[in-house]
């Protein structure tokens, strides 16, 4: 028999290992599949190509001449020359473009690692709201099923509702009522005949005067009676009828849903998504330090910043080393044939000659060199005030997430407390109502209170586990279902 408790206790560790699992499968086909998230990897692969194209020398220049009559020198004939130039920018340029490159690369995986977290968080919270949505369906159908008992109760009462007195079952007292009708009738006869006859029989009205008066409070009672419990009935119907309406626009707001947690892992519309069944209160996923100092060094935006700042400041170390002279260095080779003297009429040259060159730029206007470091300047000091706005707005952020945990922890901890005392006051009212068949109407309300509670409960521990993934993703760090769901 001691066997049986484990058992269970492993069957129940092991559905909720394998629930909290779910929702870390989603996050990783949607990782996997979504196509903004392939798009924003696609750039930074692109920038990253842009490194060997800044960081090499420019192409050599090759010139071929060729003369269509070879002109004259002294050497001999010539007939054409080649040259080939390669210019060489000044020591440091092209480590400062790539450097430059290098940045604006980092820069794109930042944005790439903040659409995956932004990503990660959609799926989370749509997971979250399918939760809640198929949550408060459940509590919509037991309430639903709850109030057709009462219908059925109530529609009980009205049909068994007795038609005389106060107790006794429905026929026995429409014989009394009649009985006493009759008697009342005689007596009254009686006494009229004795007035008639000048006897003394004036008793005997006074008795049937008094069953008259009985037999009409009877009857009121009997239709006081019969109303209330018709008017129980369609109070409850008129629940029921907003209850299954309610359930309906429910079940009708879980497609879009349905539509835009599969569009996020790029699945088909209809494909089946299982949720939790149950949600624990959630914890914070560190301290308020710790996640302050992970927001400011895990955060891809503030790396984006950080990284354009970079940039801008190789990008000014660029546009310094560009005002200053490029140099170039090649050979000419020409191409000669001899000559013949006119005096001495010897042959005379004809060896091809090589000639090294070196060329020089003279960067000597210099309004557009200052122009580029100024540029680079303020954009470096412009990333440095982003950084800086974009620090405050997180944190901004960060505080109003807290707010929202603390008020979901809060609100879950007055609606256990208002929950019991509320469902203590619904079984005492429903056996006054078994017992004397009055209260209905304070029962729907109690019954409508202990269903808000139970919305704004599940409402509240939605919002604290979103609140908590939302801190998450500030601290760039990933939280799944495991950490805080667990099964029935």
């Amino acid at each position: 028999m001691k066997k049986i408790p484990i058992i269970l206790l492993l069957l129940l560790v092991l559905s909720s290992f394998g629930q909290a699992q779910t929702l870390e499968e989603y996050l990783v086909a949607a990782g996997e599949n979504n196509p903004l998230l392939k798009a924003r990897y696609a750039e930074y692969q692109a920038a990253l190509e842009k490194v060997p194209q800044v960081g090499t020398l420019p192409d050599p220049e090759a010139t071929f001449n060729f003369f269509l009559k070879p002109m004259e020198r002294f050497m001999g004939y010539q007939v054409g020359d080649v040259a080939v130039m390669q210019m060489f920018p000044w020591f440091g340029s092209l480590e400062a473009a790539k450097d430059e490159a290098s940045y604006m690369a980092l820069m794109k995986f930042a944005g790439f690692t903040e659409a995956k977290i932004n990503l990660y968080y959609d799926v989370q919270t749509t997971w979250l709201n399918l939760y809640e949505t198929e949550e408060e369906m459940k509590l919509l159908e037991k309430e639903l099923a709850i109030l057709q008992s009462l219908e059925r109760i109530a529609l009980a009462k009205y049909q068994t509702a007795p038609v005389g007195g106060a107790s006794g079952t429905a026929r026995p007292r429409t014989g009394a009522a009649t009985g006493s009708m009759n008697s009342s009738s005689a007596g009254t006869g009686a006494s009229g005949m004795a007035g008639m006859g000048g006897g003394s029989g004036s008793s005997s009205p006074a008795p049937a005067g008094a069953g008259g008066g009985a037999n009409m409070g009877g009857g009121m009672s009997t239709m006081a009676t019969s109303g209330s419990s018709m008017v129980d009935v369609i109070l409850i119907r008129v629940q029921v009828k907003d209850m299954e309406n309610r359930l309906q626009l429910l079940r009708d707001s879980r497609r879009p849903l349905v539509v835009a947690f599969n569009n996020l892992l790029n699945r088909q519309p209809d494909s089946p998504i299982v949720v939790a069944d149950t949600l624990l209160p959630a914890a914070l996923p560190a301290s308020l330090s710790l996640i302050q100092d992970s927001i400011r060094q895990n955060h891809p935006m503030l790396k984006m910043y950080e990284w354009d700042e970079k940039a801008r400041e190789a990008q000014l170390r660029m546009a310094r080393l560009m005002g200053r002279p490029m140099i170039g260095l090649g050979l000419n080779y020409m191409v000669l044939k001899p000559r013949t003297d006119e005096m001495t009429q010897m042959p005379m040259g004809g060896d091809n000659m090589v000639m090294p060159m070196v060329t020089v730029t003279l960067p000597i206007y210099r309004k557009k060199y200052n122009a580029l470091k100024k540029e680079a300047a303020y954009a470096q000091q412009a990333a440095l005030y982003q950084k800086e706005a974009a620090e405050r707005q997180l944190f901004t952020e960060l505080e109003m997430q807290l707010y929202n945990y603390q008020r979901a922890t809060s609100n879950l901890e007055l609606l256990k407390d208002q929950l019991q005392l509320n469902e203590q006051a619904i079984r005492l009212l429903t056996t006054n109502y078994s017992v004397a068949g009055t209260g209905i109407e304070e029962i729907l309300r109690q019954r409508q209170a202990v269903l808000s509670y139970r919305q704004q409960q599940l409402e509240a521990i939605t919002n604290q586990h979103t609140a908590v993934h939302a801190i998450s993703r500030l601290m760039n760090t990933q939280l799944f279902a495991g950490n805080h769901d667990n099964t029935k």
